[in-house]
């Protein structure tokens, strides 16, 4: 845990000249990021070093503060160093609207900071807040999309009202907001918000508040699927096409040709449904996710909305809790689908690989989590996700006996 009121200082040498023991002189909750400030009086310079949280738990990111730029980069975290060298300089001045929450009155409190861009990032941090902290209660700040997630066992919920997407490591005005809230407080503590928990010691139903899937009725229901899509994130089955989408992601013009992959996308959603409903006449599917571009065949019902609203995400998600089967690439905000659903099928980008373990969770303990969570390269046809699918659905029964003998 990491003092923050009263500010417990940290000592470094100064990046730029060397000089020994510099005291921190305060900290900035800029937003994803929560960072120590120094100067050093030997060489005038100043700069931001990144606490021990999130995905910068292992290694300091340092930044000086007149240019903004990473002190000594890394190839390894280059992903989090521009992110927050591209939020410094932008000079960022989207309004925030920040919402204090008051649960409970306490004098001691451990702030667990779930603001990332990221869905998964934020859902994985909020983990951490299903975890009791002796002497310390839990105050979560996590952007407003997010609120129906957050636990029962909270005294305070803080959030800021931007879409998650559009949250960035410098939010400017989130650092007056957040001193004047710990104001209130005898102490403040900001916890390391762990991202990769053991998610089985994690009671994820406090977070989701949906009944998941129930095994002894996997076979005694009409086999349903869904697949959740999401129109940044496609189904890229050929090396022609991921060339073509990494050209545009270097190049930055996938808006512009967007819809070619979308349109793929769709195309081989539709030819997964024909190959299996011809197997399995009685199956149900339908697509979800975020975006509504195209229109799916009859058959597919379509649960896509264009934005997420807390106040209905409860609605929203409980169709997954009554799902077979959950497919969808990865990044696609597969952790909450799949934690509620029997199981998944997830295709993979390999410039994704290096994220395997991030998209997905089961709780099985036994060799069910092997038959029910499956992973698929990226070229993937839709023949063989189907082949997979239906062994999935015929096969369970037999898995199933064997497995509670």
């Amino acid at each position: 845990m990491i003092s923050l009121h009263p500010y417990q200082p940290v000592f470094r040498d100064c990046p730029h000249c060397g000089e020994n023991d510099l005291q921190s002189e305060g900290f900035l909750f800029s937003g994803i990021h929560v960072m120590h400030t120094f100067s050093c009086g030997a060489c005038n310079g100043k700069w931001m070093e990144t606490m021990p949280i999130g995905h910068t738990i292992d290694f300091d990111l340092q930044v000086d503060s007149s240019t903004y730029e990473v002190i000594k980069p890394s190839a390894d975290y280059n992903w989090l160093e521009t992110q927050l060298e591209e939020s410094l300089k932008s000079g960022n001045v989207e309004k925030l609207t920040f919402e204090r929450s008051k649960i409970h009155d306490v004098k001691k409190a451990v702030i667990i900071n779930c603001l990332d861009n990221c869905f998964g990032h934020v859902f994985t941090k909020l983990w951490n807040a299903c975890i009791e902290y002796d002497g310390y209660a839990i105050i979560v700040l996590i952007p407003k999309q997010c609120r129906w997630l957050v636990p029962g066992l909270v005294a305070e919920v803080w959030t800021v009202d931007i879409p998650v997407s559009s949250i960035q490591p410098v939010m400017p005005g989130l650092h007056e907001e957040i001193k004047k809230a710990i104001s209130d407080f005898e102490e403040v503590v900001l916890h390391p918000a762990y991202v990769h928990l053991d998610h089985l010691k994690v009671p994820l139903q406090k977070l989701v508040k949906i009944p998941r899937f129930d095994l002894k009725e996997f076979s005694n229901r009409s086999p349903r699927i869904g697949f959740v899509l999401r129109e940044d994130r496609f189904w890229l089955d050929s090396d022609m096409l991921e060339k073509a989408y990494l050209a545009c992601r270097k190049f930055k013009v996938l808006g512009r040709f967007r819809f070619v992959f979308l349109w793929r996308q769709k195309l081989l959603v539709e030819r997964f449904y024909k190959i299996i409903s011809k197997e399995i006449p009685d199956v149900e599917m339908y697509v979800s996710g975020l975006g509504n571009t195209g229109k799916f065949i009859p058959e597919i019902e379509d649960l896509r909305v264009d934005d997420i609203h807390s106040e209905s995400e409860i609605e929203r998600n409980s169709i997954y809790g009554k799902t077979h089967l959950i497919l969808g690439i990865h990044g696609s905000h597969l952790l909450v689908p799949s934690a509620l659903a029997a199981g998944y099928v997830n295709i993979n980008p390999r410039y994704k690989t290096a994220h395997w373990i991030e998209d997905t969770v089961l709780p099985y303990k036994n060799r069910m989590q092997q038959f029910l969570g499956r992973k698929l390269d990226q070229k993937t046809s839709p023949a063989l996700l189907a082949h997979h699918v239906i062994r999935i659905l015929s096969d369970f029964p037999y898995v199933y006996r064997r497995l509670n003998e």
